[in-house]
């Protein structure tokens, strides 16, 4: 699966929400992977507590958003937004920017 998302990432011709709607198939991955880390530094997953012996070591966190963001190839501001847009439930507004005929920063402002 993560090989047809890359291919569809490689395509030249989508735009920055296009490319954060294909992105955002990444998501369980990047959460499995954060999931994991959180286990393995002990933390305590009611609480939310990262006291432990054993630190996580800083080049294995993973934050989510940002490695989503820079797969789309878009700023973590940009890909929140356009998140946001994506999630949404005005179907005219996600087809005015996923179309081109607005901006993700002028959908969001719509939809806030």
């Amino acid at each position: 699966m993560e090989w047809m998302l890359d291919i569809q990432l490689g395509r030249r011709n989508l735009s920055p929400i296009q490319r954060i709607a294909v992105a955002e198939k990444y998501r369980p991955i990047y959460e499995k992977q954060a999931k994991e880390n959180m286990s393995l530094g002990g933390g305590d997953k009611k609480s939310g507590s990262q006291n432990s012996s054993t630190p996580i070591n800083p080049e294995n966190k993973v934050d989510v958003r940002a490695k989503l963001a820079k797969t789309a190839g878009v700023s973590t501001d940009t890909y929140s937004k356009g998140k946001k847009i994506l999630d949404s439930d005005n179907e005219e507004l996600k087809q005015e920017v996923l179309s081109g005929e607005k901006s993700i920063n002028a959908g969001y402002k719509e939809l806030t």
